[in-house]
């Protein structure tokens, strides 16, 4: 038989209702935050419950995820990131090295729960950096600043990128990177690395001088011996063959030459003007000494 309920009873039974209805809103509401969890575009999640702990058997992807209020999901960036340093090293001569250097890293996925159970949140200043500056203070400063200045910014690089990644992989830790921006050197140092480099660039340009040299000699002897070779086959003199040159030239000249000529073959002329004037070899012991002079007009 169905019972039935006064009005009294229903009332009362409406009044508990809204009443239990406002204090799950209320609650809701005021604990929405840690109900309701959005894990967004590369990040993820590690839950730690009231009763069993940090839950190391898997990590939450994204979406929206409801826990309990009473537990706590901490939200990780799980893509890379970059830590950036300015670290004073002392090199293996005693001297002061500022190295300027970015590391880029991201926390392995697959061990994030257990990352976040034996170092935390903080990993990047409480694992990371130690570690980062503790090797580098330790590689660059086994080196002299002669010894950076002439490796390869890459070998460095390489050989840091490579010995950071043994030891942080055994922390859930992954290296992608590390690039050296910027190297400051000791003012003594930096004098004597541009004093070699000068001395260098000086070096290289007397070697260049000396090629220009050796080739301009093979020139003029190739010449020489292409004047012999001709003066050979036509049983011209040297200078004769030069002055019927310099004559032929002269020709071509807009300007008012004066030539002197000789009177037999061996007799060269002497040209006065303004752009070619040649030198009269001896003449033959047979020839007479009278001259010629002849005003020609180019």
């Amino acid at each position: 038989m169905k019972k039935s309920f006064t009005r009294t009873e229903r009332n009362e039974i409406l009044r508990r209702t809204a009443i239990v209805t406002l204090v799950l809103l209320f609650f809701i509401v005021f604990f929405h935050k840690r109900i309701f969890i959005v894990i967004k575009s590369g990040e993820a999640g590690v839950l730690y419950t009231m009763g069993n702990g940090t839950d190391i058997k898997r990590s939450y992807g994204e979406g929206l995820h409801i826990i309990s209020p009473f537990n706590t999901m901490t939200v990780y960036d799980v893509r890379t990131q970059k830590l950036t340093f300015s670290q004073s090293i002392i090199s293996k001569n005693g001297l002061k090295i500022e190295l300027n250097y970015a590391v880029l890293f991201k926390p392995d996925r697959n061990f994030l729960p257990l990352l976040h159970q034996q170092v935390g949140a903080d990993y990047k200043n409480t694992l990371i950096a130690p570690c980062v500056q503790a090797k580098v203070r330790k590689d660059i400063g086994a080196l002299t600043p002669e010894d950076i200045y002439m490796t390869e910014r890459s070998v460095i690089e390489k050989n840091e990128i490579d010995s950071l990644r043994k030891i942080l992989v055994n922390n859930k830790v992954i290296i992608e990177g590390y690039f050296i921006s910027s190297v400051v050197l000791p003012d003594s140092v930096n004098k004597a690395i541009t004093a070699v480099y000068a001395r260098q660039q000086q070096s290289e340009e007397y070697d260049y001088r000396l090629a220009v040299e050796r080739k301009e000699r093979q020139r003029k002897i190739i010449e020489a011996q292409g004047i012999r070779d001709f003066s050979t086959i036509l049983n011209v003199a040297p200078a004769q063959w030069r002055a019927l040159d310099v004559t032929q030239r002269l020709a071509m000249s807009p300007n008012s030459k004066m030539i002197i000529m000789g009177n037999n073959a061996s007799g060269l002329p002497i040209i006065m003007g303004d752009q070619f004037t040649t030198v009269p070899t001896a003449t033959s012991q047979n020839a007479p000494p009278q001259n010629q002079r002849r005003r020609t007009q180019q």
